[in-house]
């Protein structure tokens, strides 16, 4: 399976059980996707995220390297910027938002350099 079938297959995968959570009114599903949304709006994040897409960019472990610069980031920006302690469950939501932001650069890369 080529890179751009796999990109786009976990696309679809992502936009199906999201649109499961809308339609079948889950809230825990709706509330993730609100925060998410609502931190890819943030500059700090989606700035970082592209600044570390780009600086690893060719390196063997692409996704192991960017998962941590994720968490980092999330526990960086709660931390500094916010600057109080909150729960898992924002954090994993800006690590998502941060690793998504990344995912979307690479696979419009590559739908741009085909």
């Amino acid at each position: 399976m080529s890179k751009t079938k796999t990109y786009f297959t976990i696309l679809a995968a992502a936009a199906i059980v999201i649109a499961a959570g809308y339609i079948m009114n889950v809230a825990v599903i709706k509330s993730f996707v609100g925060q998410c949304l609502a931190f890819a709006g943030q500059n700090v994040l989606s700035v970082s995220a592209a600044i570390c897409a780009f600086i690893f960019l060719g390196h063997k472990n692409y996704w192991l390297i960017i998962a941590g610069c994720a968490v980092a980031a999330a526990l960086l920006i709660q931390f500094v910027i916010v600057g109080h302690a909150t729960g898992l469950v924002t954090l994993a939501a800006r690590a998502v938002t941060f690793m998504a932001i990344v995912f979307l650069m690479n696979f419009v890369k590559l739908l741009v350099n085909k």
